[in-house]
């Protein structure tokens, strides 16, 4: 299966918040619209390049504070149980900290690729629907897989046309700052050799040891670098054509080096 990097997952605490920061921060960002299964709505940072950041917050703050309080205690796995495969991926990230959570890939095919994963025992749920209203009221509907682990990106296949959904307008995708795409994806794995293998292998990678130590392995026209370290999952990326950003965008682990996001 031939899929290309399509996005990474920014938490933010209100959309109105995010928007302001990053746009302060020289990027052009434009809203994206209200999900239909998660109580979250998002705002676009589209590159030339065809990848964006999801900047994606809880539409109501009540709500992520209760899903903090609900974190916090002993009920949080059975509630976890008991929600969609698509909350079981993204609750755990709107109830964590802010910044870089997740990262997606797109592709078509996805039932066939799901099969194909879990024949290298690698459970995944889906593909299931999934839909977003944007502000001018358009209906964009697409199809998530949503691998159990962590470390693994989302697999995003588009039902209406993916222009729709990711803004390629040069108004949109030219930035003051000069941001160009995203380069690098930092993921946080528990055992870093083996879940190298896993990538490899899945994705038909060849993963290897920079000067610094760090695991690095090409992952559908993005580098991901491998850090030990938990919980698992995405938590930096790394742009392309930016010099240095402010210190309050790279707390979101939105740097312009992968040595930015510590281990």
């Amino acid at each position: 299966m031939r899929f290309r990097f399509d996005h990474a997952v920014v938490v933010v605490p209100s959309l109105a918040e995010g928007i302001g920061r990053y746009q302060a921060a020289g990027f052009a960002v434009r809203r994206g619209g209200q999900h239909d299964v998660l109580p979250t709505e998002n705002a676009l940072i589209a590159f030339v390049d065809g990848s964006y950041l999801e900047l994606m917050a809880v539409r109501d703050p009540e709500t992520r504070a209760a899903l903090r309080a609900l974190a916090a205690g002993d009920r949080w796995h059975n509630h976890l149980r008991g929600v969609s495969a698509i909350g079981r991926r993204f609750l755990p990230r709107l109830a964590g900290p802010d910044g870089v959570g997740d990262y997606a890939l797109f592709g078509a095919r996805l039932a066939r690729f799901a099969i194909e994963a879990r024949r290298h025992n690698l459970a995944m749920t889906g593909p299931t629907r999934f839909g977003r209203e944007t502000p001018d009221g358009r209906r964009l509907e697409m199809e998530l897989l949503l691998p159990a682990a962590d470390f693994l990106p989302f697999f995003v296949e588009d039902h209406t046309p993916r222009e729709w959904r990711v803004p390629a307008d040069p108004e949109v995708t030219t930035h003051a700052n000069g941001a160009t795409g995203i380069a690098q994806v930092v993921v946080r794995v528990a055992d870093v050799p083996a879940v190298a293998l896993e990538l490899a292998m899945l994705f038909d990678g060849t993963p290897r040891v920079d000067g610094e130590g760090r695991t690095r392995l090409g992952l559908a026209g993005v580098e991901l670098v491998i850090v030990r370290g938990e919980p698992e999952g995405a938590r930096g990326v790394v742009l392309a054509g930016v010099g240095r950003l402010p210190a309050e965008i790279e707390a979101d682990g939105v740097g312009t080096t992968a040595g930015g996001v510590q281990d």
